[in-house]
């Protein structure tokens, strides 16, 4: 469905919601927070980007500016068989706290190869500093979508594989207008099955996009 043809049946589903009521410039930025929501919420839209190492001297310089170097940046997509890896070989997600029960010390690593990684807002750290550059750094990324701001444009980067979920931009609408008109009961039920409708979004998505996961044991 087009924006056009989503703001139609948003229309035909609420007669009583007229462009007196909500104008359809309100519905234009509706749908464009509500897709961006449903993005984030169900992490449908990703990719992987690979960037270049840079020798570093210390834990606290071993990081990478991610909203940097990939573009629209929202996550680090670590389901197994995402993540982090360098040179080829996944690192292992950790964090701080982790670090610092585990390996007390491990501000002070000298440099080499690193073997874990972690992410505080927008950056990308490692537990040891780098001492090879230009080696690959990949990141399996979750992203932002691009604005939903055209007629003719579909929802959620216009990916056709995202088809069938095009109804979650009007389940948005209906929220954001239940509130507008300050049905307080409607609205509280229309935020409820939005929610309910990106969750099961989600797990739609979730089986398309992953196999059967292979665990295996550390040595």
């Amino acid at each position: 469905m087009t924006r056009n043809e989503i703001i139609e049946a948003f229309r035909d589903e609420n007669p009583t919601i007229d462009k007196r009521v909500v104008s359809d410039a309100v519905l234009y930025d509706w749908c464009k927070v509500g897709d961006k929501i449903i993005c984030a919420l169900t992490r449908c839209i990703v990719t992987d980007v690979a960037f270049d190492s840079v020798v570093t001297t210390s834990v606290y310089n071993t990081r990478y500016d991610l909203s940097h170097e990939i573009d629209k940046f929202y996550d680090i997509d670590d389901f197994p068989g995402g993540g982090v890896s360098y040179d080829d070989d996944p690192l292992e997600k950790t964090t701080v706290a982790e670090l610092d029960e585990l390996t007390p010390n491990w501000r002070t690593n000298s440099a080499g190869t690193p073997d874990k990684y972690y992410r505080r807002g927008k950056w990308l750290y490692f537990n040891c500093p780098v001492s090879t550059a230009a080696k690959e750094i990949r990141v399996y990324a979750v992203l932002v979508s691009d604005d939903f701001d055209n007629d003719s444009k579909t929802p959620y980067n216009e990916l056709s594989y995202l088809e069938p979920f095009h109804n979650g931009i009007n389940k948005y609408l209906q929220w954001q207008a239940k509130i507008k008109t300050r049905e307080t009961q409607d609205a509280a039920t229309a935020k409820a099955e939005f929610y309910d409708y990106a969750t099961w979004m989600k797990k739609m998505i979730g089986g398309n996009k992953f196999g059967p996961i292979r665990f295996i044991p550390k040595v």
